[in-house]
């Protein structure tokens, strides 16, 4: 038996939950997968996947092994393709995962002197908030914004992340400036909305964090559109400082500083991470990307 093969199928399969799907991915019969993965399961002595005519889904046992698997397979692909890169050029596709909003400000424009740097490295960019999970997600660098994770990740901070309230000028003076909390309840809030919900504005008292009762007149995941709606005077954007800049700068949004400070979030450490593995970092297209994102994005950069 073929068993490493055996073991990609498996993944394949506990990924799509399908047999079908996992065959396509292949292109092989079903039938060859299933008979596979039957030969493994007799193998270790252990089902791994329980099956009806409906689903499919692992064991208990089956998601321990995989999980094990899954290290391996990856360690087992590092290190091919730590071998291929050998005293070459940096080359090969480079998978890029971040959110979108900071993707088009900021990553796009960098990539774009990064691909001139790097002509040999293929770029496959996704923008989406969605949590990734590298390695499994075959995911080479992922940006994303929150605490600093604790997992087995490397999490260098390119930006703080702090978050500011913003208006335009004309809607300023047509509904007047805020200086409270309380202020807010009677302005229009343009509101961002997460891979789970909108997130609720919170502000910090005397008692501590709670969540504002602001009114929302305008809701997108995308932040550019928000930032579009209170250039046209629509209402108060809270977004990150990194996406405001600009507008600031140009004059088309103001500052508008409350009494007491106003956050997506209740207090503690937060920031925009570039996040990758120990052990894809020292493949060459994995370790030129860190390190020029790093330079061009991190907080000491320009």
């Amino acid at each position: 038996m073929d068993k490493l093969r055996a073991l990609h199928y498996l993944v394949k399969v506990a990924d799509t939950l399908s047999f079908s799907r996992a065959a396509k991915a292949f292109g092989v019969p079903a039938s060859s997968i299933s008979r596979r993965i039957t030969d493994l399961e007799a193998e270790l002595g252990v089902e791994l996947l329980h099956r009806t005519t409906r689903t499919v889904r692992l064991t208990e046992v089956g998601a321990l092994y995989l999980e094990q698997v899954r290290a391996g397979i990856a360690q087992l692909n590092d290190a091919e393709e730590l071998v291929g890169q050998h005293s070459s050029t940096p080359s090969g596709t480079l998978r890029i995962s971040a959110m979108p909003s900071y993707g088009q400000l900021l990553l796009m424009p960098a990539l774009q002197d990064f691909c001139e740097r790097y002509p040999d490295i293929v770029l496959d960019v996704h923008l989406s908030d969605a949590l990734v999970e590298l390695g499994r997600d075959q995911i080479d660098i992922a940006i994303r914004g929150g605490r600093q994770p604790q997992d087995r990740v490397v999490a260098r901070k390119l930006d703080p992340n702090r978050f500011i309230l913003a208006a335009s000028p004309q809607y300023l003076a047509q509904m007047g400036t805020p200086r409270t909390l309380d202020d807010l309840a009677g302005h229009r809030a343009l509101m961002y909305r997460g891979p789970n919900a909108v997130i609720k504005w919170q502000g910090l008292d005397d008692d501590g964090w709670r969540e504002l009762p602001v009114a929302p007149a305008f809701i997108s995941n995308d932040g550019t559109s928000l930032i579009a709606m209170a250039c046209r005077h629509r209402g108060l954007v809270l977004l990150s400082e990194w996406g405001l800049k600009g507008y600031l700068r140009s004059g088309e949004l103001v500052q508008v500083t409350l009494d007491q400070p106003v956050s997506v979030g209740r207090g503690g450490e937060s920031g925009i991470y570039l996040l990758y593995l120990q052990t894809r970092y020292r493949i060459p297209k994995v370790r030129v990307a860190v390190e020029f994102l790093i330079e061009r994005l991190g907080e000491a950069g320009p």
